[in-house]
């Protein structure tokens, strides 16, 4: 993907009372994640970039996750390698991750390849949580993860000293193949069909929030992330949109 000015395609389109505008932005990605004002996102390829006003910059090295939240921009390589932006400079973490989010306070959190699940404590201790999940996100109150079978669950009671939480999984009715907590709390996930879901009523006094509702999409999605008010979504052609209401 070159760099390439950001030239916009409006697509507008209403689901019962809520409506969206997207816009299609140029390039192609497999997996983008926003936060704190940022977006990253990796191509089918591995290669890492950044958005500026001016388009998408490449970031030098070979990632095939990336996230950045308030625990800064970390990602994980082909062989399962974890590394952390220091200064402009990917440096390597101990231990083996195939998925890592930077969405909780302090702390990044993720699962390897055997579905089980990690958060970062003390600098550089991995801190194993009890259980199996194929994805896992992190907010500023609790972390949600899906597991192989598609079963959702809640972790609450997480803080920038506990990123462990309660240690006591909830499940959450439903099944989403993959699922992102915002920086703000606000929960997403996509289907294995490709459809778009976000969670009502979470906050700190609910964590869990009341129920999904359906987010209308102009395509089938396999990656949701969402920061300030935009839902950037990625097709499953690997087609970036950034939507707002």
């Amino acid at each position: 993907m070159e760099r390439t000015a950001v030239v916009f395609v409006l697509l507008s389109f209403c689901f019962t009372s809520l409506a969206l505008e997207c816009r299609v932005v140029p390039g192609s990605l497999k997996q983008l994640d926003v936060g704190n004002g940022q977006v990253f996102g990796v191509s089918s390829n591995n290669q890492i970039y950044t958005l500026y006003s001016t388009g998408w910059i490449q970031v030098p090295g070979s990632l095939k996750h990336v996230s950045v939240g308030p625990a800064g921009v970390w990602g994980v390589d082909s062989n399962n390698y974890i590394y952390k932006l220091v200064g402009g400079h990917w440096v390597i973490f101990p231990g083996l991750l195939k998925q890592v989010d930077a969405g909780g306070m302090i702390s990044p959190a993720g699962v390897n390849m055997n579905d089980d699940i990690f958060c970062l404590t003390g600098g550089s201790s991995w801190i194993n949580i009890p259980g199996k999940l194929k994805y896992y996100s992190c907010g500023p109150y609790s972390c949600w993860g899906v597991n192989g079978a598609d079963n959702i669950y809640i972790m609450k009671d997480v803080t920038p000293t506990t990123c462990a939480g309660s240690l006591n999984w909830e499940q959450i009715s439903g099944g989403l193949s993959m699922i992102e907590v915002s920086t703000d709390g606000k929960v997403f996930g996509v289907s294995s069909i490709g459809e778009v879901y976000q969670r009502d009523g979470v906050s700190p006094s609910n964590p869990a929030g009341t129920g999904w509702r359906q987010v209308p999409s102009p395509q089938k999605i396999k990656h949701v992330s969402y920061d300030n008010g935009h839902l950037w979504l990625i097709g499953r052609d690997d087609r970036i949109m950034d939507c707002t209401e």
